[in-house]
């Protein structure tokens, strides 16, 4: 798994792709923004995957949806 960046460039990153917040992100998958923002805390900047279900089930997604094609 690739490091996606710390809480400012994923935000930056999801407000490119149409997303108004990170919050807004979590919440659209079904996370809890506070878990969301915390597994970015500690999990972005690294490049292993974290060990926990949730943790990695986040970043899977993150991955997936910053990886995808800019919003129009």
């Amino acid at each position: 798994m690739r490091p996606i960046g710390d809480i400012n460039t994923v935000r930056a990153r999801l407000l490119m792709r149409g997303w108004r917040s990170v919050a807004a992100w979590a919440e659209a998958h079904g996370y809890l923004p506070v878990t969301v923002r915390r597994t970015i805390y500690q999990w972005g900047e690294r490049p292993q995957a974290p060990h926990g279900g949730v943790g990695r089930q986040i970043m899977a997604d993150l991955q997936k949806t910053l990886s995808e094609r800019e919003a129009a």
